[in-house]
């Protein structure tokens, strides 16, 4: 059996390194992965570690577009 780590929202935000409110700001607009266990948040540690990946590699294609944008433009090309 798989062992998965749930964390409560201050668990979640000390392990994010930011604050509970923010915690729960993302977790209400559906932008951090969670889910109720009564009340109360729960956060699975392995879905944070993707939604952290998914965000870094969202990040570095958004740089990359970027950097494609500046080259056709200092290229003179247009688009």
């Amino acid at each position: 059996m798989t062992h998965h780590t749930n964390l409560s929202i201050g668990e979640a935000a000390r392990w994010l390194g930011v604050a509970p409110r923010t915690v729960y700001r993302l977790v209400q607009g559906a932008r951090l992965p969670g889910f109720k266990v009564g009340r109360q948040w729960r956060f699975n540690q392995e879905m944070l570690e993707a939604w952290i990946e998914d965000r870094v590699t969202a990040e570095r294609l958004k740089a990359e577009a970027g950097k494609q944008v500046v080259r056709r433009q200092s290229d003179g090309e247009m688009g």
